[in-house]
């Protein structure tokens, strides 16, 4: 039986040109479905293996394969799916019924692999919905995908299905998509529903998928959207999650950090010198994460592919160098006043580039310390705890705008950096700062240097800046920001890419 079913399995990876999914099972699934659990497999039943024929066999192979290969693909597409469907009640089955509808319309119109029909016709319908959807299927195919009697009510659900573009998969088009089907679907989800095929649900998946997937729509939603959309996926996955899982909790109990910290990505740069005398010899390869820097892909061990689970980098661990310190400690001063953009209401540039140096200078081996300041400073001393770094870069007070010397210079001595150690300063700031003249003076008697992001909001600091600007230190960099859309490019690109440079 192994025999047989193993060379039905490589048949059904040959017509659908390869996807890594490389083994097929025997097990006590209900029919077939995808095992996540480890490297993936199928599962199929021994008794559907017993009575079905070859091509229903091969029907099944396909449509699970076709699942990687053409919906719903990755993670991120379930999660967006679950999420566009809202509280609706069986959302999960509603979702993977429309899930098979993609990939079984895809098999038969455009890759005209027709077996699929022939596992429906022998496998005997259950429920209304299974009955629609088969009529639907004939409908649009013309191929016998099981007779079935159907009532006049549910022949209006199969005219409403026809007007859905099952086949346009682009992310505008499956939001409007799966809803509409779920509108046509809605007076049947209390109904059993069945489903010959894999379930697919997050809590299958494991964390490191999720991680991935929540990390690349970081980068597309906003801070909203993202917030309701993890929610909704600590909902589902929640009683899966053990308390020593970490790293997967810190995402959901601080989401805004996360969305802040993963848009950073965006403008990481990485610093050719602590890659020493042209050394690239890894001592390790691990699996590579595709939102990093493409210097650490290892096309040869990846095959030449950027595949998630197959896509292989090289370990930072293994370059000479790695870990040594390059850059001085930083200190990030950043203005949270009420002229500032709250972080919380939409996406404030400046705090996505207080993000972006912090991890720059954390990624090459420096502490960052930070002072968030409105009407008072809120600070933390420099240290490698990022989490703490960028919750108190965040920290939104929306007071007055005073930058208090005093404490400022009780921080300095209590880091360390008055008697011994030079540090970089960074702040950022629209300039509304009361005691501007005095917080440039001091600047300029700081052992480090001193970079001013200025985000010009207005001609009324201007005339204060030219005076400022001709007493200013070499030390004491004023870098002028027309647009803040500006800020985080500027702030790796000029605050920090030249430092590195300089050392």
């Amino acid at each position: 039986m192994e025999e047989y079913i193993n060379k039905l399995f490589k048949k059904a990876r040959k017509d659908l040109f390869y996807p890594p999914i490389l083994k097929v099972e025997i097990s006590n699934v209900d029919t077939s479905e995808i095992d996540f659990s480890g490297r993936y497999k199928i599962l199929i039943n021994r008794e559907i293996v017993k009575k079905l024929s070859s091509d229903a066999l091969l029907g099944i192979f396909h449509h699970e394969l076709n699942h990687w290969v053409k919906h719903p693909y990755d993670v991120k597409t379930i999660i967006l799916e679950n999420y566009y469907l809202g509280d609706i009640s069986n959302r999960i089955e509603i979702r993977n019924l429309f899930d098979d509808i993609v990939v079984n319309l895809d098999l038969v119109i455009n890759k005209e692999l027709f077996e699929v029909a022939d596992s429906y016709r022998e496998i005997p319908p259950q429920g209304k919905a299974d009955k629609l959807l088969r009529v639907f299927y004939k409908e649009v195919t013309g191929l016998n995908f099981g007779e079935v009697p159907l009532e006049l009510k549910l022949k209006e659900k199969v005219k409403a299905l026809l007007e859905i573009d099952f086949l346009n998969t682009s992310s505008s088009a499956l939001k409007t998509n799966i809803k509409k089907f779920a509108t046509v679907m809605k007076d049947l989800v209390d109904e059993e529903i069945f489903i010959p095929f894999s379930i697919f649900s997050l809590k299958d998946m494991n964390f490191q998928e999720i991680k991935r997937a929540i990390k690349s729509l970081a980068k597309e939603l906003n801070l909203h959207e993202y917030t309701a959309l993890i929610q909704d996926i600590f909902k589902e996955i929640s009683s899966g999650i053990s308390a020593g899982d970490k790293s997967i909790l810190q995402i959901f109990k601080k989401p805004d950090i996360k969305w802040y910290e993963t848009k950073a990505l965006d403008y990481t740069v990485y610093i050719e010198s602590i890659f020493k005398d042209g050394s690239f010899y890894p001592l390790e390869i691990k699996d590579f994460d595709i939102e990093e820097s493409m210097d650490l892909f290892s096309p040869v061990e990846s095959y030449g592919k950027v595949i998630p689970g197959i896509a292989k980098k090289h370990s930072l661990e293994g370059f000479e160098g790695y870990g040594e310190k390059v850059l001085p400690d930083a200190v990030i001063i950043i203005d949270s006043s009420g002229s500032m953009c709250h972080p919380d209401v939409k996406l404030s540039y400046a705090v996505l580039a207080a993000f972006c140096i912090a991890r720059n200078y954390l990624e090459n081996g420096a502490n960052v310390g930070v002072v968030n300041f409105s009407d008072k400073n809120i600070n933390i001393l420099p240290t490698r705890d990022r989490q703490k770094v960028y919750e108190t870069l965040k920290i939104y007070q929306g007071g007055g705008t005073t930058l208090h010397i005093e404490d400022f210079d009780e921080y300095l001595n209590m880091a360390g950096f008055k008697e011994r150690k030079i540090a970089d300063y960074i702040l950022i700031t629209d300039a509304g700062i009361y005691n501007l003249e005095e917080l440039l003076s001091y600047f300029s008697k700081v052992r480090g240097r001193v970079t001013v992001l200025w985000i010009k909001t207005g001609k009324e600091f201007e005339e204060r800046f030219k005076i400022m600007k001709k007493n200013l230190k070499e030390t004491v960099t004023l870098i002028e920001v027309e647009d803040e859309k500006d800020l985080p490019k500027i702030a790796v690109g000029k605050a920090f890419k030249d430092y590195a440079e300089s050392y």
